[in-house]
Formats: C-alpha cells, structure tokens, sequence
C-alpha cells in the first residue's frame, strides 16, 4: 500500500489559499511576487507598499475545522491590512503515518486598495504543513522565515488538549504575546503551561473594551470607599453565548476592587464573584449586592447594543445608558495585541 502523503490528509493546508512551493523557495519566491515591474501608467510596483510591522504567527489545533480556520485566516489577513505584518500559518496533519514530503508549505499575496489616494496596503502569508514526525524540528525552521527584528505575536487555535500546546515552548517563549480566545477552546488558561504568563492575552477579555469603558464610567461617579462599603458580591447572569466574555469581565471587576487603594484588603476577600450561565437569560446583568441600602444593577443588552445602569451607593442616585457592543475580530485582536 501506498505511504500517504503529508498533505493528503491536511484539509486545513489545502483548505488554505496560496501557491505551493519548495520549502527552501519560499522566501525567494514571496519576495518575486512583490517585484513586479512598474505599470504602463507609471503606478508605482507592489514592492512599494510592503512594510511589515511585525510577525503574526497563526497555529491552528486539530480541533479546528476546515471552514474555521479558512475564515479565521481571511480575518487575519484582513487584520493585517490595517497593521502590516508577515502571516506564518502552521497546519499539522492529523495522519500520524503520514510519510514523504516533510513540511511542506504554499505563499499567499494580496494588495488592498484603501479609500484614500495612493492608499494601498500589501499582505504576505506563508502557509506550512507538517506532521507530528517533523513537529520538533518546526520551531527551528519557522525561525528562519521571521521577520528581523520586528515583534512577533502567536496565536494558538482549538488545539485538542492544553498539555499538546504546551509542547510548543519555544513559541512562547520567544514571542512578544500569545493571544487566545476561551470562548472556542475547550480548555482553561490555567491548564497550560507557560513560562510568562503576562504574556498571555485573551480575546475574550479584549471584546469587552465598551464594556469596561461604560461600567467604568459609570461608577466613577460614586467615591471609591462608598462603592465598597458592605459590598458583599457581584453576580453576572448571562447566556451561554456570552459566558467567555462575562467571565472575564467578573475578573477584571474583581481585580479593579481589590486593587483600589482605598480598599482595605479584609473588606475585598469577603466579596462573593459569581458568574451564572444559562440559556433562559435574555442578556447579561451584573448586580452589586450590599448588606446595607445600597445596590447596583447594570443591564448589559448586547444584542440592541444598549447599556442600562443604575445604582443607589452612599448618598447618591446615579443612572445612565450607554452604547456597547463586543469588538469585532479585527479591533478585538488589535486591543489584545497591543493594548490589552
């Protein structure tokens, strides 16, 4: 019987756009694709526009589907058009006896024309396959196909279990941040292996920026001792649609309180977090409970994009609404890469 070859049973490497090439070519070859000459009308070549600001390193688990990471490639792809940078995707084979070709890998261009005059931006992937036999020499060769000197950003996707993408330690180690997002993975954060955990950014947490930002606002209208003063818990109530974000805002609401300076630190640990996930909830709410007179009551309705908050702490009545929404995939990963 014939060995298989290592793309055969790749469907994410065939699933992705590029032209195939030798691995040893790939450089070379991406480099021709920008060379083209001047236009007859005297447009300045492709070349011209290609500055890459960083490396974004896109690894993708074989718990991801062929259409998933298709439209997560296209996504960050279209990402890159507002912040250049050089795609490196990796593909593993789930065919353990996979023979022949090693890793193999295919080139992917496109320039987009902005609004603007002369607004152009260019966009470069390299795409690699590769089986399990070829994993420990991987790190070593995607090195070479890194932009110098620039940052590099590595995203790992629907891997199948925390302990499989914590054998990949040299791509955390030596990268700038790891983003992930727990609303697809099946796995917690905390299972994973990591040597800097700062490094760890998670795109869940990044939806929540309008979130944050009206919440945020909304309180500062009360002083800070008057907020916590016999705060006993903060639930939130959410659909399961939206679990993985309202999880992350509980974290953050909790480490905001217990960062406060005017906190004191026995008042904070007795504070009650819950997060409640349940298909009858209509949308999110979150709910500051006291054992004095005072309450707060946020309705978070993400879907007419809407925030209801209102809140009696201390002396004072406060109200407001406010728009909200959950960033989408390109502004979600632009606050997780570089703000987050």
């Amino acid at each position: 019987m014939a060995d298989t070859l290592a793309t055969e049973q790749n469907e994410i490497y065939r699933g992705l756009p590029g032209v195939e090439v030798p691995v040893g070519d790939a450089l070379v070859s991406l480099s021709n694709m920008w060379n083209a000459p001047p236009a007859s009308d005297g447009a300045r070549p492709p070349s011209e526009f290609r500055a890459s600001r960083m490396n974004f390193i896109l690894h993708f688990g074989f718990d991801a589907s062929t259409d998933e990471a298709q439209a997560l490639f296209r996504s960050v792809i279209q990402f890159s058009r507002r912040y250049p940078c050089r795609v490196i995707a990796l593909c593993p084979s789930r065919d353990a006896n996979a023979m022949g070709q090693g890793i193999v890998c295919k080139i992917f261009s496109e320039c987009y024309i902005g609004e603007g005059q002369g607004d152009m931006s260019c966009c470069e992937a390299i795409i690699f396959g590769y089986t399990l036999k070829e994993k420990q020499y991987l790190e070593d060769q995607i090195s070479i196909f890194l932009e110098s000197d620039l940052p590099t950003y590595y995203w790992p996707y629907r891997f199948d279990s925390p302990e499989n993408l914590s054998q990949y330690q040299s791509f955390f180690k030596n990268v700038n941040r790891v983003v992930l997002d727990t609303s697809v993975e099946s796995y917690s954060v905390d299972q994973l292996t990591i040597p800097e955990r700062s490094k760890l950014h998670d795109l869940a947490f990044a939806r929540t920026l309008s979130l944050r930002q009206s919440i945020g606002q909304f309180f500062s209208a009360f002083p800070v001792e008057c907020i916590v003063d016999g705060l006993t818990s903060v639930v939130i109530e959410t659909p399961v649609a939206y679990e993985a974000e309202m999880q992350c805002l509980l974290v953050w609401i909790q480490g905001v309180l217990q960062d406060c300076d005017n906190c004191e630190d026995e008042s904070s640990s007795t504070v009650a977090y819950e997060c409640a996930a349940e298909e009858q909830f209509e949308y999110p709410r979150l709910r500051f409970a006291y054992s004095n007179e005072n309450f707060a009551d946020c309705a978070l309705k993400l879907d007419c994009g809407v925030a209801q908050l209102n809140a009696k702490i201390g002396l004072s009545e406060h109200s407001m609404s406010g728009a909200i929404k959950l960033l989408d995939e390109d502004d979600a990963l632009a606050e997780a890469l570089f703000f987050g």
